[in-house]
């Protein structure tokens, strides 16, 4: 009994501090910028903007509700590359609080991960009030949402506890990050349909755990359909143990990564 108790009570406390550490690393990310925490909803408002005036004409009779095909993949792309590349800086950033006080480390990833998480929740709020004006009406399959979005959070938290960890030993990786992640944006279907793509690359791009998420995504709220419960579901497993691998790696490697970040 005494040990549930002291075990409830740090779960609280990492708990606790998982969310206070999340609260201020999503007031602090626009603070001192103009329009502070407008850039929240006017960034991918920005960016589908202008994507969708260069590639509607081009996409939109291959897609149909193009709008809608192009909004859904640049949210959720978006916060796969906004939450991994700010993980990735995330123990820097945090070294002095890393130095003071001990907790578990992958704790700083995490609030790193929710703080983007926030953004994002608020980003498919406005996608599914905004829905039904571009022709889009409400399904009953959008209730399958929640589990997309936990899917594109597992996969973002798994790969974002990797980062840190190199980037402590490899300076450059922010740079290499930025460069991998904009090549990735052009081989995922964000602003395209795959049927475009060749018979022989086709294949390649569906080992792209983010295009099958994009897939999943679009089938529900787009066309109403349950999504294939396969490659979703491989996804989910093999971003789990990406996830537990992460934690483990992170865990071990502490000490070492704490001797590369007082270089």
């Amino acid at each position: 009994m005494i040990l549930r108790l002291e075990t409830r009570k740090r779960l609280n406390f990492y708990f606790g501090l998982l969310r206070e550490m999340a609260d201020t690393e999503f007031k602090l990310r626009d603070q001192g910028t103009f329009l502070g925490f407008l850039w929240t909803l006017l960034y991918p408002a920005l960016m589908f903007a202008v994507l969708y005036v260069v590639f509607v004409k081009w996409m939109g009779h291959l897609v149909p509700n193009y709008g809608a095909y192009l909004l859904i993949g640049l949210l959720f792309w978006n916060f796969f590359q906004k939450s991994t590349s700010s993980s990735l800086t995330s123990l820097v950033r945090r070294y002095s609080i890393i130095r003071n006080f001990k907790f578990p480390r992958e704790i700083i990833v995490f609030s790193t991960v929710a703080a983007v998480l926030y953004s994002f929740l608020l980003e498919i709020c406005v996608l599914l009030l905004f829905l039904p004006f571009i022709g889009v009406a409400p399904r009953i399959s959008w209730l399958l949402l929640p589990g997309l979005v936990g899917a594109i959070v597992l996969l973002s938290s798994g790969v974002s506890l990797f980062l840190p960890i190199l980037a402590a030993e490899y300076r450059d990786l922010e740079r290499i990050w930025e460069v991998l992640t904009m090549t990735m944006f052009y081989i995922t279907p964000v602003f395209y349909p795959m049927h475009i793509i060749g018979d022989r690359l086709r294949p390649m791009l569906y080992w792209n755990p983010v295009t099958q998420i994009l897939i999943a995504a679009r089938g529900c709220l787009i066309d109403g359909s349950i999504p294939n419960a396969g490659p979703p579901s491989v996804v989910v497993l093999g971003s789990g143990l990406l996830f537990v691998a992460g934690v483990i790696v992170l865990r071990r490697l502490e000490s070492h990564v704490m001797d590369k970040l007082m270089e």
